[in-house]
């Protein structure tokens, strides 16, 4: 069994919302059974969150933008 795979999970912190009432997006990488936290410096509504898909729908230009800079982040790490 291959134990050096390289997961990358993208999930919002909602107990931790600004004054938009925004959640911001983090990123947890987890290699070897180590995990990494950062946040990526997004902010989105919860409501325009899908945690199964690591997306933001419906599409519009701020949820587009969302969706762009995490597929940029996931190909920068792989």
């Amino acid at each position: 069994m291959n134990d050096n795979k390289l997961n990358i999970l993208f999930y919002l912190s909602k107990t931790r919302l600004n004054k938009q009432k925004r959640s911001p997006i983090k990123c947890r990488l987890t290699f070897i059974g180590k995990r990494k936290t950062f946040s990526t410096g997004l902010f989105i509504n919860p409501q325009n969150w899908f945690s199964k898909l690591h997306q933001a729908k419906p599409p519009n230009p701020d949820n587009n933008y969302i969706n762009t800079q995490i597929s940029l982040i996931s190909q920068k790490i792989n």
